[in-house]
């Protein structure tokens, strides 16, 4: 059964890193619509990743390159910089 699990986590990881790219997305999105109020710092680090890659929703667009580029990021640790200080606490 080991194995069949082990087979099994990839497609797994790689649908959780969508879930949370839409997750992002969509906090992100919610923080924009919110300006002038402002987020935290480390929150708006992350923002400030996610908009790099994909800029606010203005209008009706596909959202699947945008999900994509933010699952990227999670798969290439970008946001690893947002959590390191709280690590290391």
């Amino acid at each position: 059964m080991g194995m069949s699990a082990a087979r099994r986590l990839a497609p797994m990881l790689a649908n959780l890193q969508r879930i949370i790219a839409i997750e992002l997305l969509a906090a992100c999105q919610g923080i924009d619509l919110l300006a002038p109020l402002r987020t935290g710092p480390e929150s708006q680090r992350a923002v400030n990743i996610v908009r790099a890659v994909s800029p606010m929703l203005e209008a009706d667009r596909s959202l699947s390159p945008d999900i994509e580029a933010v699952a990227n990021l999670i798969r290439n640790a970008a946001f690893d910089r947002v959590l390191q200080p709280q690590i290391n606490k």
